[in-house]
């Protein structure tokens, strides 16, 4: 009895030396501040920073200071502090929202009964909008987001300001490209992605561009130029005095204004977001 008591306790002693130094051989060495900066992050897992989770960018922003910049679910005041772990000084960040490129205003060119997606609906004959650069409706981009900053009521889409990062999960979502990530700062959108000639879409849609050009010769600034029948604003030359918004004829030129607490329609802009 004493004999195996004595066994036991040896083999005991044997297999905790070797763990030991198993232990210490085979250690992975963490980096505190991946600890910290992890704690920090938003914990959403969104996947907009290129990483499948917050643990993960922290790990590599520990190698790479300059990934923090691809986080923007991190609020300023987190962000700071990660910078300030990092050791690094960055400029201020840029803030950018999600807003939709169309009104909603094409008609139908037949009735679509297959499966309820974007996806789906725009893979038979270029989808059942008049209009091939329509928004589908079904909302793929709603159920995308993962801060639940998009809405559907009606056909309209609605963004809260208050929610949206501008993290692209939505654009990832949306077949037709028409999501647009703009600067928060931005006073004007144009409402339309279609490239089709303005004849075209003058018989299809109500609100849609038709590169009349008015808007581009109304804009002192020359911030706002029609390429390939689509007008197109620069951000960084634009002032938001308005005046393409007068011009357009159309309506497909909104003013944005985002607010605290304010949850603006991009596809009611004029009535919802200039209250």
């Amino acid at each position: 009895m004493i004999e195996a008591v004595v066994v036991i306790g040896a083999l005991g002693i044997v297999f905790g030396v070797g763990l030991a130094y198993a232990s210490r051989k085979f250690e992975v060495h963490v980096d505190p501040r991946v600890e910290k900066i992890s704690e920090l992050l938003p914990s959403a897992n969104c996947g907009a920073c290129g990483f499948p989770a917050c643990r993960e960018l922290a790990e590599a922003v520990v190698e790479d200071h300059y990934l923090i910049n691809n986080c923007k679910a991190c609020d300023e005041e987190s962000w700071l502090e990660i910078c300030d772990i990092l050791g690094i000084e960055l400029g201020k960040r840029k803030q950018e929202i999600a807003l939709v490129a169309c009104s909603s205003g094409s008609v139908d060119k037949f009735e679509y009964e297959g499966v309820k997606t974007c996806a789906a609906a725009d893979l038979i004959m270029d989808g059942f909008k008049a209009c091939k650069y329509a928004c589908l409706g079904f909302g793929d981009c709603v159920h995308a987001c993962p801060f639940g900053a998009l809405e559907k009521r009606g056909s309209q889409f609605f963004v809260d300001f208050r929610k949206c990062i501008g993290c692209g999960a939505c654009i990832d979502a949306c077949p037709r490209g028409l999501i647009k990530i703009v600067d928060k700062n931005a006073k004007v959108f144009v409402r339309c992605n279609s490239l089709d000639k303005g004849k075209i879409v003058a018989q299809i849609c109500e609100t849609g561009c038709t590169g009349c050009k008015q808007c581009e010769k109304a804009c002192e600034k020359e911030a706002i130029k029609v390429e390939n029948n689509l007008a197109v604003i620069d951000y960084e030359l634009c002032d938001g005095c308005g005046s393409c918004i007068e011009a357009c004829k159309f309506g497909t030129i909104v003013p944005v204004f985002p607010s605290e607490d304010a949850v603006v329609s991009d596809s009611e802009a004029t009535e919802k977001s200039g209250c």
